[in-house]
C-alpha cells in the first residue's frame, strides 16, 4: 500500500472511526440510518476527536455538531453501502487487514495487560496533588558495593538525626546532595502522579502528611530521605490575568527603586480590590508587553508553569479574588483569578495519561518485564548457527545503514531460522522487515551483541502476537472495534478512490472553459511589480486540480443522494441538544 493510501485511510479513521458507549445517555438513537443507528455516545467520541478536548465540544455550537454530525452520516452511508455489496471480501482489502491485525495485536495487548492497570493507578493518584521535600545522598546506579555501603551508612546517619528531632530543612542544608538545597531547603513544591521516577512517586504517596521514609528511597538519582509536607485534592488548571510591574534597573542590571516600584504595584492592587475594572488597570499600568493585548490574560495555565509565588497564591485564592503585590525575578505581579479546572473523569483523562505514560521509563520498564516473562513462557531461544551466519555476512565495523538488506540476501538466505519459540519462529526476513521500520540500530556497530539485540527486538512482535492469540482478544469488544474502524476506513478509501475520483475526468476543453470564466483568478506580479493575468498554460495545473475537486463533489453528491433515498435518515435534533451535557 502507498504512503499516500494509508495516509487517506488513517486521516478517515483518525476523524470517524466507530465505537460504541455503555452508558444510558450514550446509548440513545441520534439517528436511523434505514435499519442501523448512530448512537449520541458514538457521536461524541467522534467529534471530541475533530475539537480535541470536552471544554472545546462544550463550547460549539448546535450549527457547528451538526455540520460535523452531516459528515459522519455520509461515512457511515458509504461503510452500509460497501459492506452490503460485499467490498469487505476484497483479496487486497482483507490482505491489509490482517497486515493491521498482526500490527495492531501486539500494541492492543500490552495496552489491556500493563497499560490499563497503570493509568487507572495514575488517575487514581493524580486526583491529589502532594508537596515534598528530600535529602539526597549520591549514589550512581552502577556504584561499586564499596560506594553502596558508604551511601546507605550515610543515609542512615541523616534518618538517625531525624529521629531525633532535627528539622528537616536543617538536617537538608547539611546533608543534601541536591544542588537547589540551599535555596529550598530540600522543597520539592507540589507534583503529581507521572511527574516524577515510580520509585519516588510511591514513597510519597504511601506517606501520611508529616511523615517522613524511615528507610532510604533507592532511585536512577540516589538515594532519597522524603518527606511529605501536604495532600491536597487537585486542581488541573487556573485560568487568571496578571498586571506586571517591572523593576528599574540601572545600565548594569542592578535593581534601583524597589520600593518606589512596589508601593506603585501596592496603589494598582488596591484599585484592583477596590473594584475598578481589572482590563482596565492592565492597560493603564501593566509591563508586560505580550499579556497587556489579551488585557493580561495568562491563560490556563498548569501548576508549576509559572514563577513559584505566582503559582502559589493561583492555585490557593478563590475564583474572582485579587492577590498582590507578588514578587518575582520580573518585578511586581497583582494577579486576578478567573476560573479553575478540576481533573475530569476517568473516560475523559484516560487518553492523556495514557500517552503521558507511554512516554516514561517506567512503561519501557514495564514492557520490557512482560516481554521477557512470555519469552520465558514461550521457551523463546536464539538459533546459534543464526548468529553465526549473520555474522559471516556483516563487517562488524560497518552499521545497518551501510547494508541494503533486501539485496544483500538471497529469497533462500531469508527463510534462514534466527530464533524460535513454542509454535513459531523468526527467520531473518522477520528480522529485515523490522528493521525497515525500527531505526534505532541503524546506526549501531554490527558487533554479535547488536546483531543478538536486533533479533531479541524482532521476536517481541511475533510473541506478543501469540499471547495475543492465546489471550483471545479478537472477542474483545474493544479489539473487534477497532478492527471494524480499520476495516470500514479501507472501504470508505476504496469507494472514494475506485467509484468516485474514477469518475473525474478533466479535458482541455473543460480547462479553457473554466478559465475563461475565472480567468481574473488568475494572476502574477510581473517585473515592475504589477499583478498581470496569467495565461491558460500557466494556470492550466491549478485549474486542474480545482476542477478535479468540483466534479468530485459533483459525483459524490450524486454518489450520496442515490444512497439517502435507498436508506431514508432520520436525525432526532432534541437527542442532539443533550450532546456534550452532563
Amino acid at each position: 500500500m502507498n504512503k499516500f493510501k494509508m495516509y487517506g485511510i488513517l486521516l478517515v479513521i483518525a476523524m470517524l472511526a466507530f465505537s460504541a458507549s455503555n452508558c444510558n445517555k450514550a446509548n440513545k438513537t441520534l439517528v436511523d440510518i434505514g435499519s442501523d443507528k448512530i448512537t449520541l455516545g458514538e457521536f461524541e467520541k467522534q467529534y471530541l476527536k475533530t475539537v480535541g478536548n470536552i471544554d472545546s465540544a462544550k463550547n460549539k455550537s448546535i450549527d457547528e455538531k451538526k455540520q460535523f454530525l452531516n459528515l459522519y452520516i455520509n461515512f457511515r452511508l458509504k461503510v452500509k453501502d460497501a459492506r452490503e455489496r460485499g467490498l469487505l471480501n476484497n483479496p487486497d482489502i482483507q490482505k491489509d487487514v490482517e497486515e493491521y491485525k498482526r500490527n495492531f495485536a501486539p500494541t492492543y495487548l500490552v495496552d489491556k495487560e500493563i497499560v490499563s492497570t497503570k493509568v487507572k493507578d495514575l488517575y487514581e493518584k493524580r486526583k491529589d496533588e502532594v508537596r515534598a521535600s528530600h535529602i539526597l545522598i549520591n549514589l550512581p546506579e552502577n556504584a561499586t558495593p564499596q560506594d553502596s555501603i558508604l551511601a546507605y551508612q550515610k543515609a542512615d546517619s541523616v534518618i538517625a538525626k531525624l529521629k531525633d528531632g532535627q528539622d528537616f530543612g536543617e538536617v537538608a542544608l547539611q546533608y543534601s546532595m541536591d544542588r537547589t538545597v540551599k535555596t529550598n531547603r530540600g522543597d520539592l513544591y507540589y507534583f503529581t502522579a507521572g511527574m516524577t521516577v515510580p520509585e519516588f512517586e510511591d514513597a510519597v504517596y504511601d506517606l501520611s502528611v508529616g511523615d517522613y521514609s524511615k528507610k532510604p528511597v533507592r532511585t536512577m538519582f540516589g538515594l532519597h530521605i522524603i518527606k511529605l509536607t501536604d495532600r491536597k485534592p487537585r486542581t488541573e488548571s487556573v485560568k487568571i490575568s496578571h498586571i506586571l510591574l517591572q523593576d528599574k534597573r540601572d545600565s548594569i542590571g542592578n535593581v534601583i527603586d524597589s520600593l518606589a516600584t512596589y508601593q506603585k504595584a501596592l496603589e494598582v492592587y488596591n484599585k484592583a480590590k477596590g473594584g475598578d475594572s481589572f482590563e482596565g488597570l492592565v492597560q493603564q499600568y501593566s509591563e508586560d508587553a505580550g499579556s497587556k493585548t489579551q488585557n493580561g490574560d495568562l491563560g490556563n495555565v498548569e501548576r508549576r508553569r509559572l514563577a513559584q509565588p505566582i503559582d502559589s497564591a493561583a492555585f490557593t485564592m478563590g475564583v474572582g479574588d485579587v492577590a498582590g503585590p507578588i514578587r518575582s525575578p520580573y518585578g511586581w505581579h497583582i494577579v486576578k483569578k478567573f476560573g479553575e479546572k478540576k481533573v475530569g473523569t476517568l473516560e475523559k483523562e484516560f487518553e492523556t495519561i495514557k500517552n503521558e505514560f507511554k512516554k516514561t521509563k517506567a512503561y519501557k520498564d514495564e514492557y520490557a518485564k512482560f516481554v521477557e516473562t512470555l519469552k520465558g513462557k514461550y521457551s523463546y531461544k536464539i538459533i546459534p548457527e543464526g548468529i553465526a551466519f549473520l555474522k559471516s555476512r556483516f563487517d562488524s565495523v560497518k552499521t545497518i545503514s551501510d547494508y541494503n538488506l533486501d539485496s544483500l540476501f538471497t529469497p533462500q538466505d531469508k527463510e534462514t531460522i534466527l530464533a524460535s519459540y513454542d509454535g513459531g519462529q523468526v527467520k531473518l526476513i522477520d528480522v529485515i522487515n523490522h528493521l525497515n521500520i525500527n531505526r534505532d540500530f541503524a546506526r549501531m556497530g554490527l558487533t554479535e551483541q547488536t546483531i543478538t539485540s536486533i533479533i531479541n527486538s524482532s521476536a517481541e512482535s511475533p510473541i506478543l502476537n501469540k499471547k495475543a492469540k492465546d489471550s483471545n482478544i479478537e472477542k474483545d469488544d474493544e479489539y473487534i472495534a477497532s478492527i471494524t474502524d480499520y476495516e470500514n476506513g479501507l472501504l470508505v478509501f476504496r469507494i472514494d478512490q475506485d467509484e468516485l475520483w474514477s469518475k473525474v475526468k478533466v479535458n482541455d476543453a473543460d480547462l479553457t472553459t473554466y478559465y475563461e470564466s475565472n480567468k481574473s483568478k488568475y494572476t502574477k506580479t510581473d517585473s515592475t511589480g504589477k499583478p498581470v493575468m496569467k495565461t491558460l498554460d500557466e494556470s492550466k495545473a491549478e485549474i486542474s486540480n480545482e476542477l478535479q475537486q468540483l466534479k468530485y463533489k459533483d459525483s459524490e453528491k450524486a454518489y450520496l443522494d442515490a444512497l439517502r433515498a435507498k436508506y431514508p435518515i432520520t436525525i432526532h435534533e432534541d437527542i442532539l441538544a443533550e450532546a456534550f451535557k452532563e
